[in-house]
């Protein structure tokens, strides 16, 4: 802004009579400013904008097809990796977890209290 729109700005807020084509424009510009906004959206706007998406994209065969060769792709690609890399699958590798068995135990029965709550109290209020 320059030095002229800020004097015509402040004149305009202390409502001291400025004068011109500028202060006139700049009246019109705050009173439309000052008003707030009726325009309100429909309750069911969000349900209406999800159903036309629905609409517009139905899944179709290619769909299906690039999903079967991502996970054909995938399981190639784990079969050569252990295949070049000699990997074996050993429960070796859990040992450690041995000295931490009351805790696995209590993560185990936390995460199921925790479905349990949820199925129970939260996914009622929710529907």
């Amino acid at each position: 802004m320059n030095r002229r729109e800020e004097e015509l700005q402040s004149q305009i807020e202390k409502q001291l009579n400025a004068e011109g084509i500028d202060a006139s424009s700049y009246r019109k510009i705050f009173n439309v400013l000052k008003k707030e906004p009726t325009y309100s959206l429909p309750a069911a706007f969000s349900d209406d904008i999800i159903k036309r998406i629905e609409m517009t994209r139905p899944s179709t065969s290619s769909d299906r097809l690039w999903f079967v060769l991502g996970i054909a792709g995938f399981v190639v690609a784990a079969l050569v990796t252990i295949l070049l890399t000699g990997f074996k699958l050993s429960a070796g590798t859990f040992k450690f977890l041995s000295g931490y068995s009351g805790l696995l135990i209590f993560g185990i029965a936390f995460v199921l209290l925790l479905q349990f709550f949820d199925k129970k109290f939260i996914r009622p209020l929710t529907n």
